[in-house]
C-alpha cells in the first residue's frame, strides 16, 4: 500500500512539474489566447492566409497577435503582436523618440501617417508558459504606454 501512495505522489509530482514546465509553441494557439484571456478580452480568428489570429482588447484598446512563418496553420515559428492607432497621425520625431527610450516593441508610423505598436516573439522551439505570460505583460505595459504617449502629444 505504501508503493502505491508514494507511486502516486511521485507522479503526481512529476505531472505537475512538468505542467509548470511546459512550453509552448506555435500550435498551442489555444494556450496563446488563454494568456490573452487572463489580459482581457480575446477571441481566435482565420486570417486571409489560413494563418491563426487572435483579435484582443486590453483596457479597452484593441490590438491582433498575428501567426507567422507558418509551414501549416498551426505549425507557427514566432507571433506578432500589432496594434494600430487610426485617429492618431504623430510626427517621425515622436516616434523616434518612443523608440528611442524603449527596449521592447517598435512603434513607427504606417503608409497611411497613423502610428502603429509592434512586438515579435519567437516560439521556435517552444517558450515557457511563464515566460510568455511576461510578454504579453509587457505588450499590456507597452500598450498602455504608448496609447497615453499618444494621447499626451
Amino acid at each position: 500500500m505504501l508503493a502505491v501512495f508514494l507511486f502516486v505522489l511521485l507522479t503526481s509530482s512529476g505531472a505537475a512539474a512538468a505542467e509548470t514546465g511546459a512550453l509552448v509553441d506555435g500550435s498551442d494557439i489555444e494556450a496563446i489566447v488563454d494568456i490573452a484571456r487572463n489580459y482581457g478580452s480575446a477571441t481566435i480568428e482565420t486570417q486571409v492566409s489560413g494563418n491563426p489570429k487572435i483579435s484582443a482588447r486590453i483596457g479597452g484598446i484593441g490590438y491582433a497577435i498575428y501567426f507567422q512563418n507558418c509551414t501549416t496553420p498551426r505549425s507557427c515559428s514566432d507571433i506578432n503582436f500589432y496594434a494600430g492607432f487610426l485617429d492618431s497621425k504623430p510626427s517621425e520625431k515622436r516616434i523616434n523618440a518612443w523608440n528611442a527610450g524603449k527596449r521592447f516593441g517598435r512603434a513607427y508610423i504606417d503608409p497611411d501617417g497613423d502610428a502603429a505598436l509592434e512586438m515579435d516573439i519567437n516560439l521556435q522551439n517552444g517558450i515557457s508558459l511563464a515566460n510568455l505570460s511576461t510578454s504579453f505583460a509587457i505588450w499590456r505595459l507597452m500598450l498602455l504606454q504608448f496609447t497615453d504617449y499618444l494621447q499626451a502629444k
